[in-house]
């Protein structure tokens, strides 16, 4: 087992540094998201089917780190635990994503303050660690270590290069996952729990040495994006077309379409559809408006309701009177 490479590092009552394991599988978005726990986050479905998602958490004192994977094209947006640091290591070599209206090609790990996560959109076959570390805690590890890096600005993506991260990392997870229930009779065993906790760890510490992607900053075509959005939510219930957005928002339909490709690998129809979508299913399993499938549709602007429903069972893989009356 190696040696506890933080010292006196951990704070908390016994409660709070209690660790264990939990796997939860979900086939809506919605409980995905809720399951990371101590997160908020929103998940929009972006592609076609039906969602499976699962997520293997394990948490020790400063330390969250949660598997997550999912078979749909997302975006995500909210905040971690306040006062964390979170890292995102993507586990297959394939991944890539936008981050914050830039397309990341290159396998890369993702850091970023806990309460200003930026968005991403992932692609349809996501398998993702996710670390949060208290910040205190992880500014003493880096001392300790002698590292010079500071935690100043976020977020950052670090290329991962020829690093063994993602695929020691997954082996990692894989052996915790096939102990299957026993794997919370394991980690009773604080030299285990300890292990695995700076297995992870040191696999952080080495991201400071790889080089960073280019700056992840805002910019016009992401912003653009954004304002798109907000009209669009704040018209929901109105028929309005892309026109009457590039009209309400003073851009081209050109520019547009550009600013929503670059930003989101997406057309803005399709883009602003699937958020309608995404909505009427929120409404339809909160079953808030007296069980009917049509004054849902209505409220969120579909008004072809034959249309609509095609359009619904090709983006969740089910009927929407089906989601109703789960």
């Amino acid at each position: 087992m190696k040696n506890n490479i933080l010292g006196q590092a951990a704070s908390g009552s016994p409660s709070e540094q209690a660790l264990h394991l939990r796997q939860v599988q979900t086939s809506d978005i919605d409980e995905h998201a809720h399951n990371l726990s101590g997160w908020r986050l929103e998940y929009e479905q972006l592609s076609l089917g039906h969602f499976q998602g699962d997520l293997t958490e394990f948490r020790s004192e400063w330390m969250q780190a949660v598997r997550d994977r999912s078979n749909q094209v997302l975006t995500k947006t909210g905040t971690a635990k306040e006062g964390t640091i979170t890292f995102s290591v993507p586990l297959c070599r394939e991944a890539y994503f936008y981050c914050s209206g830039h397309l990341i090609r290159e396998p890369s790990v993702l850091v970023a303050h806990g309460n200003d996560l930026p968005e991403i959109r992932v692609p349809q076959t996501t398998d993702v660690l996710i670390v949060a570390i208290e910040e205190k805690a992880l500014e003493h590890t880096l001392s300790v270590q002698g590292s010079s890096f500071r935690i100043t600005e976020f977020p950052t993506c670090y290329r991962l290069g020829d690093s063994a991260m993602s695929d020691e990392l997954r082996l990692l997870f894989d052996g915790l996952q096939a102990n299957g229930p026993n794997g919370g009779e394991l980690l009773e065993h604080e030299a285990i729990r300890r292990d695995i906790r700076d297995t992870v760890m040191t696999h952080l510490l080495d991201i400071f040495s790889l080089d960073q992607s280019p700056p992840l900053n805002p910019t016009a075509r992401r912003r653009v994006v954004c304002r798109a959005r907000e009209y669009a939510l704040s018209h929901m219930g109105e028929p309005f077309s892309i026109l009457d957005i590039c009209n309400g928002i003073g851009v081209s339909r050109r520019k547009l379409q550009y600013c929503f490709q670059e930003c989101l690998g997406i057309n803005p129809v399709a883009y602003l559809r699937a958020l309608r979508l995404n909505a009427v299913r929120r409404e339809l399993l909160g079953n808030a408006r007296s069980g009917s499938v049509q004054k849902v549709a209505t409220h969120w602007g579909f008004w072809h309701l034959s249309r609509f429903s095609d359009n619904y069972r090709a983006m969740f893989g089910e009927l929407p009177s089906e989601t109703l009356h789960r």
